[in-house]
């Protein structure tokens, strides 16, 4: 990692770590802000991630109600290489400090994404069992809604949460700290997989 990038992470440590004291600490009604204004360059992302963060798109994530945190750490690691961004390349290398603190802001403060509707029966208490015996909800939170740097799950497009379990698996994409996700990806067989996406794709 370079110098410029390990210095940006190294901020945006203490500022997640500032956030989640502030957010403990702060009224509920006081947390209850507007959304914030559309920055210029969510422009380029609405055409892929929907003009709400909502994807309506196979594969691509809906970016609305993520952590701030979360999404410029991923914007950064993209941006500088760790994270390989395909078809996002020729727009995230581009990007600024400043367009990345907009874009966190500005996701972080939209709806989440609706619950998707139910193609088939999941096996909740198997499911359940999966994400509890691996601890996830100690990151992603017991309703994963997600904090910090640890992604929302709840209403994600479902391919894209098996895609990304896969990724972490294979090892194409990283998180930070200890590769918690890669230890726990290589334990889940792929219909495993299959049904705790389905699960999360459906919760608010």
């Amino acid at each position: 990692m370079s110098a410029k990038s390990s210095s940006v992470v190294q901020a945006l440590a203490a500022t997640a770590v500032f956030a989640t004291v502030a957010a403990a600490t702060t009224p509920a009604a006081a947390q209850a802000n507007p959304p914030v204004k559309p920055p210029a360059i969510a422009q380029t992302c609405a055409a892929c991630h929907g003009a709400k963060g909502i994807s309506t798109i196979k594969d691509t994530p809906s970016l609305a109600a993520q952590p701030d945190i979360f999404t410029q750490y991923q914007l950064v690691f993209m941006r500088d290489g760790a994270r390989k961004p395909g078809v996002m390349q020729a727009i995230v290398k581009n990007l600024s400090d400043e367009n990345i603190r907009d874009l966190g802001a500005y996701y972080a403060a939209l709806p989440p994404p609706p619950p998707l509707a139910a193609k088939s029966d999941v096996d909740t208490a198997k499911v359940t069992a999966l994400l509890t015996s691996r601890h996830c909800d100690s990151c992603h939170k017991a309703d994963f809604s997600g904090q910090g740097e640890s992604a929302r799950l709840a209403g994600q497009r479902p391919e894209y949460l098996k895609k990304a379990l896969i990724d972490f698996r294979t090892g194409v994409r990283r998180g930070r700290g200890m590769g918690a996700m890669i230890e726990v990806s290589v334990t889940l067989h792929e219909e495993e997989i299959d049904m705790i996406a389905a699960y999360l794709a459906r919760k608010p």
